[in-house]
């Protein structure tokens, strides 16, 4: 399927990511097939070893040694089987798979939960093949469904290794939300925002440990790939605000956050779910959270604030003096 120029970048700029859950599923495909090879029986085994082993190996007893231990059974079989096909048209779909389209009017973390539990099936076919691998694989006490994975029943390792999702949708549809649960691990999520968006929903997704941003540079999407941990980036096109929030950068959020363009107009409508009030206190949360610290007050020897005669506002005045005749002293 043909990309647009926005997403074919997005794309490329997540490669090295989406290499990484390639190899993980290839290599899973490759257990599976070796599995089925060396499962085939002696006749197969004698066409491998070829003639210079005739006479000389016992392809039954080779199949036997190759394969680690007795035959597959049926349902083992079966199950390995259908754990390659769906590793091999995984691979055969190229980039399909991690561009996700919503809808309009639809919920944008019901779809990415839709495609995560399908690449999620991946780990799925893993835990079944290395299941039978052992010979201890039960249809009954092992009932893994390859076909679909669920994002909450992932473990942590999984999760470090989750492949990026493309996600195109409409700006009044972005629900900042719904998206927080899905940000664990390493999962990286880049929204291609198309039309009128609320000025700064991500705003409510910055905490410590997760790379958000929005912006108008798919470049910057380069900056999360060696970061061991989750990011969100909306790619936009309006007027909304530009901010990049980047837990390495300094220990506290006004360090970790660079704004760079806060709208000029107040929001006076709502946009999809985000009232007018709820944008506008958006933008605020956005400003509150970039603001530098005031440096502390001089103190004067005795340890209270210094303050200054006549012209000092009457409160701090007022709040010196009750410190001084309280005897409270500062500790350094």
């Amino acid at each position: 399927m043909p990309f647009d120029e926005k997403v074919s970048a997005t794309l490329s700029a997540l490669g090295p990511q989406l290499d990484v859950f390639r190899f993980a599923v290839s290599s899973t495909l490759e257990r599976a097939k070796t599995m089925l090879t060396a499962d085939s029986g002696p006749s197969h085994a004698g066409v491998a070893l070829g003639n210079f082993a005739s006479g000389r190996i016992d392809p039954a007893r080779f199949a036997m040694i190759s394969a680690g231990s007795a035959p597959l059974d049926a349902a083992s079989r079966t199950a390995v089987e259908r754990a390659a096909e769906l590793l091999e048209t995984l691979l055969s779909d190229g980039n399909n798979e991690f561009v996700v389209e919503v809808k309009s009017g639809t919920s944008p973390a019901a779809s990415v939960r839709a495609r995560l539990a399908k690449l999620g099936s991946v780990f799925g076919a893993a835990s079944l093949i290395e299941l039978v691998r052992r010979r201890v694989y039960d249809p009954v006490q092992h009932p893994i469904p390859i076909e679909g994975h669920p994002f909450e029943k992932w473990t942590a390792g999984e999760r470090r290794i989750a492949p990026p999702l493309v996600v195109t949708l409409d700006g009044c549809d972005l629900e900042p939300f719904e998206l927080a649960p899905l940000l664990d691990g390493c999962v990286r999520l880049v929204l291609v925002v198309n039309g009128l968006c609320a000025p700064a929903p991500l705003a409510r997704l910055i905490s410590p440990g997760v790379f958000v941003a929005q912006t108008d540079d798919v470049s910057i999407l380069a900056k999360s790939m060696d970061l061991d941990a989750p990011a969100v980036v909306a790619v936009m096109n309006g007027p909304e605000a530009r901010f990049i929030h980047d837990p390495r950068r300094g220990g506290a959020v006004w360090q970790r956050l660079q704004v760079s363009n806060i709208p000029s107009s107040i929001p006076r409508k709502p946009i999809g779910t985000r009232s007018a009030w709820q944008q506008r206190d958006d933008l605020a949360h956005l400003e509150s959270l970039a603001k530098q610290p005031l440096p502390l007050a001089p103190l004067i020897q005795d340890g209270s604030p210094a303050v200054a005669g006549s012209n000092a506002d009457p409160a701090e005045r007022l709040a010196a003096w009750l410190l001084d005749q309280s005897n409270f002293s500062v500790i350094n």
